[in-house]
């Protein structure tokens, strides 16, 4: 009845606007969409209209309501432009039957003083800190109120206990201002403009925020596009980390979370219940390019309009009696805030206070996304605008997920031997196998990003730290040492690879002799020995056959024996007979001291031949090329080694930098061939870091490294600072360390690179010789046992053939020896005849 009261006083208004009466008149209600240039959605606005009212023609049959749209376009250009916009906006709101301006806060182009005069403007964005620009007695919010959606904020974050968080937001800091005093905020400014995830202001912040190490972050803004650019960036520089917190003020966590491609834990409040617009209203998210949220607010708005007519018209069931009816702005205002009929739409109820346009009573959601699952842990409920937070006890902590990184992370590298090469198209080395290792046991895939020959790619803050500190990079690996002033621009993992500084140099040449026992004695010596043995020999022998009394006896010394006797005494053996005559034993005793001169002096030199090889005179210290000048020396120029010289005033490193700057060209080297052939020459030692030199020295043959006490340094892998994954990395690195895969890399790359092609003649310092002798010191000794032992087999075999050959000579002379001439003169002596004689033939 209010309702056609209201019409009713209105005819007279609408016969002078409308002239004719038709046949069949209508209640309506129009609005104006404002938006920039290119903004508008007048279309998105009158297609709702008409679903929302085919709708409710389905109950009553007969279409006697009807929604009105027209545009107001903003349009900066120029000044006149801006002037016009101004004018045509102030000319459309001087009409009482525009009911409502709908749609974002455009500066003055919305002021409620100057262009909408009458109407309330139906805020379709959200507030902000441009609250305070704008007549809260003529805007409604359809978004929650900013002061009450700052206090439930604050509030959730006092019961989830964050006591240290990172605040994003492009313009609205307000619930800042509600945090405790006891929780520290580091308010961060976004872009007022984000176009996409790749915005280098956006990057800046991003990295500036990984470089604080926070791990509580609160992104609040209103706009979709914005949440998502800054949570797409914030996963490529793995800020969607398991170990960090998110809160995401969105008012639709469910839109944001659903492509299920967000790592880490996530909490976020869920204002639309998208359950509620009609499933033929979502063909308008493509076509007008909508979010979630943007349709929510377009149904609600357009519900709203709808909510007024329909109270106004008495639900639009029975037709006006003559002309049609417009609803005013003065009677929308009534109307909308009439408490006795609400409007619950897509974004809850709308309630508005009574000195406010503020809405009062709605319920948001607190949800909770972690390792993939969505979960309601809470509530805020808005009591005449106050907040009441609700958050379930004990939310479980995020769990590490399975698969930690979801996209391919950007790696940056640079070829050093061993640690990254690249050959035949393709990179290998120690470093990318413990990167592939890595891969493996954290499950994710890689791009390698190489700056070698790079313009960058010099200093210490070049090349592969440039590109983690600028973000362009997730992780580096290589020959990464670890210093003093990259640890201040970026984070390392644990140590890889400890080394010291070595020296690079030529090896000795091999003093292996395998007939080693003869060195003693020069070569004539041994002949003259020999051939004192065969004259020793030879005289026993020629006495024995003229001496007459060597004649009576069974055993004679032949040639054969006399050799054998002679022999024996040079060797210190027995015999079992020795001479009688004094000749004989003049000769012998003379013989035996010539032999004890000849092994006393054997003995001590072979003592003082293997006291002088254990003795090594080469260059193996630094010490020991500054004392010399025969061997020239240099380092890596811009090496760490380099500049550890360049900056020491203590001797000898002081004066070795002296020697290498004065020979600069020939010191200061770069070129790796270059290097080893130098060292290959024996004049020019190389001095580097540990695992360079021995690298060098397993893939050429003749060179070898010694370590030195001085220059240590360790090797790591590099992150952007801040890194939230570096424990994960560090975790997986120690897994690797105990299952003994790093000491088998080290084993393959620095062990088993060896690539002589024949035999190396040379030896290095770990295998001089020690005071035991080895077996190739007197394996001579057993070269010559059998050969002689051969000797005697050929010999015996020989013997063998021959008798086989001659059967019948060998048989008669063994079975018929010639009588002797005189069977007296080889008969026994009669020893019992002369006791005097057997005497002396004891003793002898």
């Amino acid at each position: 009845m209010k309702g056609a009261l209201l019409f009713t006083s209105l005819v007279l208004l609408q016969c002078c606007c409308h002239g004719d009466a038709s046949s069949s008149f209508t209640y309506n209600i129009k609005a104006s969409v404002l938006g920039e240039a290119g903004e508008e959605r007048e279309e998105l606005y009158s297609t709702l209209g008409q679903l929302l009212m085919e709708q409710h023609l389905t109950l009553h049959q007969r279409q006697v309501c009807a929604l009105h749209f027209n545009t107001i376009t903003f349009n900066r250009s120029s000044g006149d432009d801006v002037y016009r916009s101004l004018q045509k906006a102030r000319d459309n709101f001087s009409n009482q039957f525009i009911a409502a301006a709908i749609g974002p806060f455009i500066d003055v182009f919305t002021s409620t003083d100057y262009v909408i005069l009458h109407q309330y403007h139906l805020l379709t964005s959200a507030a902000g800190q441009k609250v305070e620009l704008m007549d809260q007695s003529k805007v409604v919010s359809i978004l929650p109120e900013p002061t009450s959606m700052a206090r439930a904020i604050a509030d959730v974050i006092h019961r989830l206990d964050w006591d240290n968080v990172a605040f994003l937001s492009q313009d609205d800091f307000a619930p800042v201002l509600h945090l405790s005093k006891k929780i520290q905020v580091w308010p961060i400014r976004l872009p007022a403009h984000i176009s996409s995830s790749e915005d280098p202001e956006l990057q800046r912040n991003l990295i500036e925020l990984r470089k604080a190490e926070k791990d509580k972050l609160i992104l609040h803004s209103t706009r979709r596009d914005t949440v998502h650019h800054v949570l797409m960036a914030a996963k490529k520089l793995l800020l969607l980390h398991h170990s960090i917190d998110w809160f995401i003020s969105y008012p639709d966590f469910e839109d944001v979370v659903e492509d299920g491609q967000l790592q880490g834990s996530l909490y976020g409040l869920q204002l639309l219940r998208y359950d509620k617009i009609p499933d033929n209203f979502t063909h308008l998210l493509s076509r007008h390019n909508l979010s979630r949220l943007d349709l929510g607010l377009a149904v609600d708005v357009v519900g709203l309009l709808q909510h007024v007519l329909l109270a106004a018209s008495d639900s639009c069931y029975l037709r006006p009696s003559d002309n049609d009816v417009f609803v005013t702005a003065t009677h929308f205002k009534q109307h909308l805030k009439d408490k006795s009929r609400t409007y619950s739409g897509a974004l809850g109820e709308y309630v508005w206070g009574n000195d406010t346009n503020a809405r009062t009573n709605y319920t948001m959601d607190i949800l909770s996304y972690r390792a993939g699952e969505r979960d309601t842990v809470g509530s805020v409920d808005f009591v005449n605008g106050d907040p009441v937070v609700d958050v379930q006890e004990d939310i479980p902590l995020t769990a590490v997920p399975d698969r930690i990184f979801t996209d391919p992370l950007t790696i940056v590298t640079k070829q050093t031997d061993p640690f990254i090469i690249f050959r035949d198209g393709r990179h290998t080395g120690f470093s990318y196998d413990l990167l592939q290792e890595l891969a493996k046991k954290l499950k994710f895939d890689f791009v390698l990003d190489d700056v070698t020959g790079r313009p960058d790619d010099a200093g210490p803050l070049g090349g592969m730290v440039k590109n983690l500190i600028e973000g362009k990079a997730l992780m580096a690996v290589g020959k990464l040492e670890v210093t003093a002033e990259r640890e201040s621009e970026i984070s390392f993992s644990y140590t890889i690879l400890s080394t010291q500084a070595s020296l690079l140099i030529r090896k000795a040449k091999s003093t292996r002799n395998y007939f080693q026992f003869l060195d003693p004695f020069k070569t004539d010596l041994w002949m003259m020995i020999l051939a004192f043995i065969a004259v020793a020999a030879i005289a026993l022998f020629l006495i024995s056959r003229y001496d007459p009394t060597q004649q009576t006896l069974e055993q004679r010394f032949d040639l054969k024996e006399s050799a054998w006797y002679a022999l024996n005494i040079l060797l210190q053996g027995t015999t079992d007979y020795s001479p009688q005559t004094t000749s004989m034993r003049a000769i012998i005793a003379f013989f035996w001291f010539s032999v004890i001169i000849l092994e006393a002096a054997y003995t001590a030199n072979l003592a003082a031949y293997l006291t002088l090889q254990q003795m090594d005179s080469r260059v193996k210290t630094v010490d020991d090329l500054a004392r010399q000048n025969s061997i020239k020396y240099g380092v890596a120029n811009n090496s760490h080694l380099m500049n550890f010289f360049q900056s020491q005033d203590e001797d000898p490193f002081e004066r070795m930098w002296a020697f290498m700057k004065i020979n600069e060209e020939t010191s200061l080297l770069e070129d790796k061939q270059e290097i080893v052939e130098r060292v290959m020459t024996g004049r020019f030692a190389f001095i580097a870091d540990g695992v360079t030199n021995e690298y060098y020295a397993t893939q050429y043959c003749g060179i070898e490294a010694i370590d030195q006490n001085f220059g240590a340094k360790d090797f790591s892998l590099g992150f952007p600072p801040g890194a939230p994954y570096r424990d994960d990395v560090n975790r997986a690195l120690l897994e690797l360390k105990e299952n003994g895969v790093l000491d088998d890399l080290r084993q393959k790359w620095w062990m088993e690179g060896q690539n002589c092609s024949e035999d190396d003649d040379t030896r290095s310092v770990s295998d001089q010789t020690t005071a035991e002798l080895e077996i190739a010191n007197m394996v001579g000794v057993f070269i010559v046992l059998a050969a002689f032992v051969l000797l005697a087999v050929l010999v015996d075999i020989a013997k063998r053939v021959y008798r086989h050959g001659h059967p019948k000579e060998e048989v008669t002379q063994e079975t018929e020896p010639p009588e002797p001439a005189n069977p007296e003169a080889t008969a026994p002596p009669d020893w019992t005849a002369d006791p005097l004689h057997t005497q002396f033939a004891f003793y002898a």
